[in-house]
This record gives structure tokens, C-alpha cells and sequence, in this order.
């Protein structure tokens, strides 16, 4: 969203070096995170709230148009690295659905574990597909021989 931004100490303004995009408010409450990108300080003050938030009490908050906040709403809602939240669509009298965000968790930006570069990966195994362990070695062995036909054999679950 935002990398490196002006702010305006005198009357706290948010200015996103990224072009298309306002200035906004930051609140009181989260100003000692000024550093951070505006989705990073929305989600803070959705966790100092205690409870279901949704885009007109943070257009409200940052003094940004409702459309941009759904827009970090939605940029919370897929940011899951470093914010934890939950989302749920409220459906109000007339008919209309109203989403709401609720964080839980944001991780600070040094909280992550980084590998060191001679580190190795942990490498997971995963099983894909409805084969067992006897008809996938099968399989494999044939592709490595260069036989793509279809094993013959295996168990047979007729």
C-alpha cells in the first residue's frame, strides 16, 4: 500500500508517496506506529477497539472516503502475514449486507523469524490426489523411466 510516507507532525497527516491516494488523519492512539503503512496503523486502532469495526467508523477515524476505506478492509482482510482478523457480513433492515472486520492480532515488523542464507528450508510433504503410497511410488518410477502409460497393479478397489 504505502512503503515510505510524509507525515505532517503539526496537524498529523498521513501523505502516501504512492500516487492516486489523499492524505489522511492519523488518530491519536496509534500515532506512536507513524512509521508503519496505513493499513498496518488502521488495523492497530480496529484493535484498540475491542470489537467488530466496518468501513464508516474508519472513513470516520483516518478522515479517508468510505470507498477507500473498504478498500483497507479488504486489503486487511488479505494481508495475513502480519494481521490477524476476522470478517463477517451483517445483514441490516433493508436488505443490504454490511461487512465488518474485527482484528485480533497485528505482528510487529521484527516479529517474523528470518532464515539466515545458508539456512535450508523445511520442505513439507504433501499428499495430492486420491492414489496410495504403493500406486504414487508406481507412478514415479514410471515417469522417471520415461513409461508415462497407466500403472497396472496397485490395489485394486473395485
Amino acid at each position: 500500500m504505502c512503503s515510505e510516507k510524509k507525515i505532517n507532525e503539526a496537524d498529523h497527516t498521513h501523505h502516501p508517496s504512492q500516487a492516486g491516494y489523499d492524505a489522511c488523519y492519523i488518530p491519536e492512539s496509534v500515532r506512536q506506529y507513524r512509521g508503519e503503512p496505513l493499513y498496518i496503523l488502521v488495523a492497530w486502532w480496529c484493535l484498540q477497539q475491542h470489537d467488530w469495526v466496518n468501513r464508516n467508523q474508519i472513513s470516520e477515524a483516518f478522515r479517508v472516503p468510505v470507498q477507500r476505506a473498504s478498500y483497507l478492509m479488504a486489503y486487511l482482510r488479505n494481508k495475513t502475514r502480519r494481521v490477524i482478523v476476522e470478517s463477517r457480513q451483517m445483514l441490516l433492515a433493508n436488505n443490504v449486507y454490511r461487512y465488518e472486520i474485527q482484528v485480533t492480532r497485528v505482528m510487529l515488523p521484527g516479529s517474523r523469524k528470518k532464515r539466515l542464507p545458508g539456512e535450508k528450508r523445511r520442505l513439507t510433504r504433501r499428499r495430492i490426489g486420491n492414489a496410495d503410497t504403493t500406486q504414487a511410488t508406481l507412478i514415479w518410477n514410471n515417469l522417471r523411466k520415461g513409461n508415462p502409460s497407466p500403472v497396472k497393479g496397485g490395489t485394486n478397489n473395485d
